[in-house]
């Protein structure tokens, strides 16, 4: 049996949002209509559709972003380099979890969490 997932990401702001996900993400993006994109970069897909009301960042805005991507990489110090290039602004330094797996995070523009986690070995 396959199994696959499907992201769709709703932006306040489409232009910024697909902006962001080719700009820093390197995504490719293609048009799915006046409202709608796809951002690719490799086997990772998102949809982005407009239309979405800007949220307030508050104190506990990260609690409340209502979705956290993790991208898996069996590169992370090259695609940690990449977006840096890119201008990506991360959240923090890069942290090591207790399997030894280095990840660190960043935000799109409407605040949904992306983190960057290097791949199990």
């Amino acid at each position: 049996m396959r199994l696959a997932a499907a992201l769709t990401v709703y932006a306040s702001d489409l232009a910024a949002t697909r902006a962001f996900y080719a700009d820093v993400l390197g995504m490719e993006i293609s048009d799915l209509g006046p409202d709608a994109v796809a951002a690719k970069r490799g086997d990772l897909q998102v949809r982005i559709e407009g239309g979405a009301e800007k949220r307030k960042r508050g104190r506990k805005w990260m609690q409340e972003a209502g979705l956290y991507l993790t991208i898996e990489t069996d590169d992370f110090s090259a695609l940690h380099a990449d977006l840096a290039a890119r201008g990506a602004e991360f959240l923090g330094d890069v942290s090591t979890d207790a399997d030894g797996r280095r990840f660190t995070g960043l935000h799109d523009p409407d605040g949904v969490l992306i983190e960057i986690v290097e791949a199990s070995v």
